[in-house]
């Protein structure tokens, strides 16, 4: 049996060529570039599409939105196994899991995946990520995972997946949920399976929401300045088990009444949020006043997952679902 592959390039590290001051100019190579390094099994057929060729920072909701819109119709088509998206990794969490929290249940896989090192650098994790990425997307095992990570041979799920190392080539990681599985030559191992988060249709243009970090004598300002200029939600990065400063109860307060959704995470790696204690600023005053609580999502995840709920057809259903589906 034939394989057929879409390999869905947007540029990043991966497509990365050498300028003549021997820094990496990313976005420069095709999908059709890399997939021409490599040697196929002679089940696996690859078609190509270069989509963007930008280095991640750069890439835009718009983007992310018009990427999905190709999934969608690849997977209509009935004509591909799986589809194989080549991304930087500054953002490859944020498109992974903007994918994963707005897709409906897809036949086709999808698998994304980069590099931490440019092609033509020595040591270059580039084919060899493409390589186990396109292997994993022809797998049977991993349909109805929703949106999968391959890095290092390791496969996760894009719900927990994280940026770890800034530029060795175990730069991916799900802390406190470990890899779903991994990919050894031409086969796929499956170690467990992910609860997938019920999915957010966009049906109106995507709201702005800021995150907000809390530390020691952060100003509030940072969150009226942000409401003020136009933020309909705000992510609370809170202190331990969902803390913020004592100064921000008041302005929360405030904001809202004034209409602005917040929702609170732990700026913690690993861990829940728990309403252990009663101090000025703990998570059950931000509760009382109806902030939503995001356990086991990191602040650029929730963000998404709020900007999606807000753009939803029925936002109040779809912030209700976001707290008791964390």
């Amino acid at each position: 049996m034939t394989n057929n592959i879409k390999l869905l390039s947007t540029g990043g590290t991966i497509a990365s060529t050498q300028s003549e001051d021997n820094r990496s100019k990313s976005g420069e190579l095709t999908g059709q570039d890399l997939v021409g390094k490599l040697c196929l099994p002679s089940t696996i057929n690859v078609h190509t599409e270069s989509v963007f060729q930008k280095p991640s920072n750069a890439l835009t909701f718009n983007d992310i939105l018009s990427l999905r819109e190709k999934i969608l119709a690849i997977d209509k088509e009935k004509k591909h196994t799986g589809i194989v998206i080549t991304h930087g990794t500054d953002t490859l969490e944020d498109t992974a899991f903007f994918l994963q929290a707005s897709l409906p249940p897809l036949d086709t896989v999808v698998v994304i995946t980069g590099s931490q090192r440019a092609p033509q650098l020595e040591g270059t994790d580039a084919y060899k990520n493409l390589m186990a990425a396109i292997i994993a997307a022809s797998s049977e095992k991993l349909k109805k995972l929703g949106v999968l990570v391959v890095f290092n041979d390791s496969i996760y799920s894009a719900n927990h997946i994280r940026k770890v190392n800034s530029f060795q080539v175990n730069g991916f990681d799900s802390p406190g949920f470990g890899h779903l599985g991994y990919v050894s030559e031409s086969n796929v191992h499956l170690l467990q399976r992910p609860e997938l988060p019920q999915p957010f249709t966009p049906v109106t243009a995507l709201p702005r929401v800021d995150i907000i970090v809390g530390c020691l004598e952060a100003s509030p300002q940072q969150l009226i300045s942000s409401a003020e200029s136009g933020a309909r939600g705000i992510i609370l990065e809170g202190i331990g088990k969902g803390h913020v400063p004592p100064s921000w109860i008041p302005v929360v307060e405030k904001l809202v009444k004034e209409g602005v959704k917040f929702a609170v995470v732990t700026g913690s790696l690993m861990g829940s949020l728990e309403p252990t204690y009663d101090f000025n600023g703990c998570l059950k005053d931000l509760l009382d006043l109806g902030v939503i609580p995001v356990s086991d999502m990191s602040a650029r995840k929730a963000r998404i997952r709020l900007m999606l709920a807000l753009a939803s057809a029925d936002v109040e259903q779809s912030l209700l679902t976001m707290e008791i589906s964390r």
